[in-house]
């Protein structure tokens, strides 16, 4: 046979096998999964809807997520449908311009903060209004419905009583729930105890024992990695989360706390760490 047929037969041979590879891959990532990324001392998630659709959740502080993003998608895959940034800070979204320059951003959702005289937001904002992408705020409690999964967003917004001076950095994260099924996730970003105390006073009936099923989740995304401002005792008690996942990274902060792990250990939760485990995919 000459040369020129075997060329040609392996070349359609191999378009071939880039389809299937290209019909496997997509069935198999049309199934719900959230994915908390080793980003070091930072935040990141990547979540997978059954529709086929990506969102993710904070960028950590550096280029790590690209890393994280590699380990978790195929080369050939250059979308991701949401970016949700909790809040300016920037273990949240350091990361967040690498991945505007690497992937397709269709959706792009933040608190609608601003940090002036940054250079690092001044470059998170460059990319940002090159990117041409849908811009969404989070300022008040809305719904967001992707494949079989509902988002719920339950902060910020004016509904939520907590003081005007504790309205602010960590304590304006998006805060949301996360339902696919009958499994529920709870995103604190770096949430603290103020804020904790505001969203149950907003969404818990009081009564005893107190009823909250809207902050009431399977798995809890710990706020602000583990530290001692966050993750009150009342609170975890009625989240009532079997799983708890802390984003860390090696650290002088002191996160994750030994009181908040002694207090996970108390609320029953089994803990999940990035600096420990890796990448953590649930459920």
């Amino acid at each position: 046979m000459p040369k020129k047929f075997i060329y040609i037969f392996l070349f359609f041979l191999g378009i071939v096998l880039v389809i299937i590879l290209y019909i496997q891959y997509d069935k198999s990532n049309r199934h719900f999964s959230v994915t908390f990324l080793n980003v070091g001392q930072g935040d990141s998630a990547l979540i997978k809807f059954s529709n086929g659709e990506k969102m993710l959740v904070d960028c950590g502080i550096d280029q790590k997520v690209l890393q994280g993003l590699g380990r978790n998608m195929p080369f050939y895959d250059r979308t991701i449908d949401y970016l949700l940034v909790t809040h300016p800070d920037l273990d949240h979204y350091g990361g967040c311009p690498g991945v505007l320059k690497r992937y397709d951003v269709k959706n792009i959702i933040t608190n609608g903060e601003e940090k002036s005289g940054d250079q690092y937001w001044s470059a998170w904002k460059k990319y940002l209004e090159e990117e041409n992408a849908v811009n969404k705020v989070i300022n008040e409690k809305q719904e967001l419905e992707i494949g079989d999964s509902e988002i719920n967003f339950l902060y910020p917004g004016n509904d939520v009583a907590l003081d005007e001076k504790l309205r602010e950095g960590n304590n304006k994260s998006i805060i949301f729930t996360l339902q696919n099924n009958n499994k529920k996730f709870l995103f604190m970003g770096d949430a603290e105890v103020p804020l904790e105390n505001a969203l149950m006073q907003k969404y818990c009936v009081t009564s005893t024992p107190i009823i909250c099923p809207t902050l009431k989740s399977d798995y809890i995304k710990i706020g602000h990695h583990g530290s001692d401002s966050s993750s009150g005792e009342l609170f975890l008690d009625i989240v009532n989360a079997k799983k708890a996942i802390i984003s860390v990274g090696k650290n002088t902060f002191g996160h994750p706390s030994f009181r908040i792990l002694k207090k996970l250990q108390r609320a029953g939760a089994e803990v999940f760490r990035t600096d420990k485990l890796g990448d953590i995919t649930l459920p």
